[in-house]
């Protein structure tokens, strides 16, 4: 068995992986707070929140990690199918995920998009370490996956519970920082499980290096990011519209919130003045 290497090009990269999940995750965030709040673009927003979380916040990050995966004295090379596979998987799971949780918290439905999104990011770890190929042979730990992702199901409820029950601002840190932490954990608990063994007589891996791939996709993933976050500047603060328009209800009907009563007398049709009470 060769030495796998996780960190040949520097600890800077972990710090870079770290920084996109949180970019990521921030501005999937935020566009999941407006799709909370939308009714009729809803569905725009979460698409937009499935490809900040899922797109840039988990699998950016993690294609970002393999980076500093090397073998002395093998090649390496990835299938660029099934790392666009395990894109599309977890952003599909973060769609679905978050769809399913709903606007509100339900605990039952909470369970089952976190349950949903941790089993995409299980599935998108598995499929990147599916596609590196090597001169010589190289081996995955099953149930290191499978540790993967049980975290990744821990960790995405967690993120769900604080996201839906608490709205401060410090909770929505709290949250970000608890997501970088989970993929980071998920990704390094499934590549350790990488066995490699290197034959140097062996023909050339197929594929690409993974930088001529990864770094174009770095690049399109920061782009993209502006759409979303110009969105979310520009985007109505719904709470003031609710506040605004309840408070002109209660205008329209009175500052008690009742409907006013005319309460004068009833007039003659001569002189104007109230109308005598009959004999009694």
């Amino acid at each position: 068995m060769a030495e796998v290497q996780l960190f040949s090009l520097g600890y800077w990269l972990v710090a870079l992986s770290i920084g996109v999940s949180v970019i990521g995750m921030l501005v999937g965030l935020a566009c999941a707070v407006n799709g909370r709040r939308s009714k009729k673009f809803r569905p725009v927003w979460l698409v937009a929140a499935a490809a900040g979380i899922g797109g840039v916040g988990l699998w950016l990050s993690t294609a970002i990690s393999l980076l500093g995966i090397s073998v002395p004295g093998g090649a390496l090379r990835y299938d660029v199918t099934l790392l666009v596979a395990s894109l599309v998987v977890v952003v599909l799971a973060v769609f679905a995920g978050l769809l399913t949780a709903g606007r509100e918290f339900q605990l039952p439905r909470m369970i089952g998009g976190a349950t949903v999104i941790g089993i995409g990011g299980g599935a998108m770890v598995y499929l990147d370490l599916l596609a590196l190929d090597v001169q010589g042979t190289a081996e995955l730990t099953l149930w290191l996956i499978v540790v993967a992702g049980v975290v990744a199901v821990l960790a995405a409820n967690l993120c769900l519970w604080l996201f839906q029950v608490f709205r401060f601002a410090l909770a929505r840190v709290g949250t970000i920082a608890l997501f970088a932490a989970g993929v980071s954990a998920i990704y390094y608990i499934g590549v350790a499980g990488l066995k490699v063994s290197v034959d140097k007589t062996g023909a050339l891996p197929e594929g690409q290096e993974l930088f001529g791939f990864v770094f174009p996709m770095f690049v399109i993933g920061m782009l993209a990011l502006a759409a979303p976050i110009s969105a979310v500047l520009v985007a109505p603060d719904r709470r003031e519209f609710a506040a605004t328009s309840e408070r002109n209800d209660r205008k329209g009907s009175g500052d008690s919130g009742t409907p006013r009563r005319d309460t004068a007398a009833p007039v003659n049709g001569n002189g104007g003045s109230p109308m005598p009470e009959p004999a009694r």
